[in-house]
Parts: C-alpha cells; structure tokens; sequence
C-alpha cells in the first residue's frame, strides 16, 4: 500500500518530536498540503507586538505560526510568497520519501533557530520585524548530504485523493430520512 503524503508528514514530525506544534491540511480537490508550524517565546509581561493584521500579543508571550505548502501547479494557484517555502510536486506521480525526510528536517532546524531569534528579537529595540528564514541552498545541501551517506529514500509518496460521494449517491442518503436532513 502507497503511504499518503499528508499523513507521512504527520507521522515523521510526531516521530522527531518537534521545538513546535503543527497542524497539517490537506486539500484534495487543490491537491495542496499545507504544514502550519507555530511556536511560543516568553517575554517581558510590558512588550507588546503586533502582527501583520494589527492583533497584539498576549502579555508575557509571543506567539508566531507560519505555513509551508506542498502543491500541484497544474490544480492550486498557490502565491510561493505567501509561505515560509512552497514545494512544487507532481500529484500524481508522487514526491520522493528522501525529499520529504530532509525538509521535515530542515523545518525543524529553522524553527528551533526561528525560536532563538525571536528571543532575541523580543530584546532588540531597533529590530521592526521578524520572520523565519528558509534557506534553499542549505536546504539543498541536506539533501545531498543524505544522498552521499546512503540515507535518501526514492520511494514515492502520494497525495492520496478522498473520495468524494456523488449528487445521485447524496440524495438516496436523504431518501432513507425521509427527505429529512439529519443533523
């Protein structure tokens, strides 16, 4: 049996135990799965911050949640700028199980250094804002490094479709109540 992307994802963060918490959306009908990543910083209780739709932070604490996106082109419109990375993939030919192990790796090394410098930013005055830098060259680096040490997996993973019931199918569902929709 093929493994799902989505679900592989999960499953290798719940393995590495992440700095973070995640949250991972699969939208099949765009053939796009998205990883949210959000992570806390204690501060001074008197800092306040805002984020980009002007909401403050709670007093005491920072949180901050970004996204990456693994998308088909050919289904989803997906704007690259509006994500921490965006991953071009085939979703019916798969991506390799290598390259995902080396980017949920690669995720969590720019979180935990995300964490730091948030820190640090909460104590820089100067300092306007703050985001999480993902970097492509060393991101290509982990990749060869797993290749050259024999750890990079060509196995591919799919995006495995839900199955959707159909219009005929949905009213024969409401034909056994009666016509009545059970809520």
């Amino acid at each position: 049996m093929k493994s799902d992307l989505a679900t592989y994802i999960d499953d290798e963060l719940k393995l590495i135990y992440p700095v973070f918490q995640w949250k991972v959306v699969k939208n099949t009908k765009k053939r796009l799965i998205e990883v949210y990543v959000t992570f806390n910083v204690e501060v001074d209780d008197s800092l306040q911050v805002q984020d980009i739709t002007g909401k403050s932070n709670m007093p005491g604490m920072i949180q901050f949640e970004d996204v990456v996106c693994f998308y088909d082109p050919a289904y989803s419109h997906v704007k690259p700028q509006n994500y921490l990375e965006a991953v071009i993939m085939d979703s019916h030919r798969g991506i390799e199980k290598g390259f995902v192990d080396a980017f949920i790796k690669y995720l969590n090394i720019v979180v935990e250094t995300g964490i730091t410098d948030l820190e640090s930013f909460a104590t820089d005055d100067v300092t306007g804002e703050f985001k999480l830098i993902w970097n492509t060259h060393d991101f290509e680096g982990s990749i060869q490094t797993m290749k050259s040490i024999q750890r990079y997996n060509e196995e591919k993973l799919q995006m495995m479709l839900d199955e959707e019931k159909s219009f005929l199918d949905q009213i024969k569902k409401d034909e056994v109540n009666g016509g009545v929709e059970r809520i």
